[in-house]
């Protein structure tokens, strides 16, 4: 047993094919085939279910847990030799959700590129609950996400309060109320109050869960007392963004976002209505606390905080 199989299993596993997995590890079928079963034969379990899809047996759960901590301390040993010999470089595997890698990391990584030439970068993007796991499990260097207070075996900093508005055509707000007057005094009442009861018979297209907007949505969304009528559920944020702006539906987004979806020249009769003091959503930057700690993850977290710490 070496590095190599732990990087085969935890490609098989992640793959639930052999041939995906093969393919993924430039390697025959055969080869991968073979070298598990012999895993298997020196731990005398079986890992792997071999049907379709391929499934994992409850040791090779156990196994992948291990595979993948072997996977995370081999890479924080090459990049801790990397530092003891001065060399910057290598792959810096950083997890963002596909909003932020939107708003934030164009500018981030042209800058970083200034710092660190030869460091690559290998951007994963995933809703805030992927990306947590994923920085867990290894897979990731680093996250810019909403980290949970207090989560043990991290290192985070805060760089700034996303701020979360509902965004709602004219056209939209003009069907449900009838006309502009009523709407105008709907989204006032809903500006006032913070509540969302004044358009609770307003379509909404909302975000899926474990997605920090979709969460706070539905939070801000129970905490009115609303049931709201879903029109649409994505996981995209763009995607609302744009049905947003043709009338389908009122879209929660972080604020940021809107120009770069929209423009300058917003659709003529979009409506970007405040939520209150409670519509934010704490971003940070957060890496592993481990012994040693890359220090191309701390020049690409300063570069984060130089540019975006409390949105400066």
């Amino acid at each position: 047993m070496n590095f190599s199989t732990m990087d085969y299993f935890v490609a098989l596993a992640e793959e639930r094919s052999f041939t995906r997995a093969a393919e993924r590890l430039a390697v025959t079928q055969q080869t991968l085939s073979a070298h598990i079963a012999g895993v298997e034969r020196e731990l005398g379990v079986r890992l792997v279910n071999r049907h379709v899809p391929l499934t994992l047996t409850y040791a090779g759960q156990v196994f992948l847990d291990y595979a993948r901590r072997f996977q995370a301390e081999r890479r924080v040993m090459n990049q801790e030799f990397a530092d003891i010999a001065g060399d910057a470089r290598g792959l810096l595997a950083i997890g963002t959700a596909a909003t932020r890698g939107h708003t934030l990391l164009p500018r981030a990584l042209e800058v970083f590129r200034t710092i660190k030439p030869q460091v690559n970068v290998m951007l994963q993007e995933d809703e805030n609950r992927g990306l947590m796991e994923r920085l867990r499990e290894g897979r990731v260097d680093m996250v810019v996400a909403s980290v949970p207070p207090g989560t043990p075996g991290l290192t985070v900093r805060e760089l700034y309060q996303e701020r979360i508005v509902l965004i709602a055509h004219d056209d939209l707000l003009r069907e449900v109320f009838g006309n502009d007057e009523e709407s105008a005094r709907a989204v006032a009442e809903v500006e006032r109050s913070g509540s969302l009861a004044p358009l609770a018979q307003c379509p909404f297209m909302l975000l899926g869960e474990g997605d920090e907007p979709g969460d706070l949505s539905r939070a801000l969304l129970r905490r009115s007392d609303v049931n709201p009528w879903v029109r649409v559920l994505s996981t995209n944020t763009e995607t609302l963004i744009d049905l947003a702006a043709r009338g389908e539906g009122a879209c929660f987004t972080p604020q940021v976002l809107i120009p770069t979806m929209l423009g300058s020249d917003a659709p003529e009769g979009m409506r970007v209505i405040d939520l209150g003091p409670e519509a934010y959503i704490p971003i940070h930057v957060a890496w592993r606390a481990e012994r040693h700690v890359w220090s191309v993850i701390e020049a690409f977290a300063g570069v984060l905080e130089e540019l975006y710490g409390s949105r400066a």
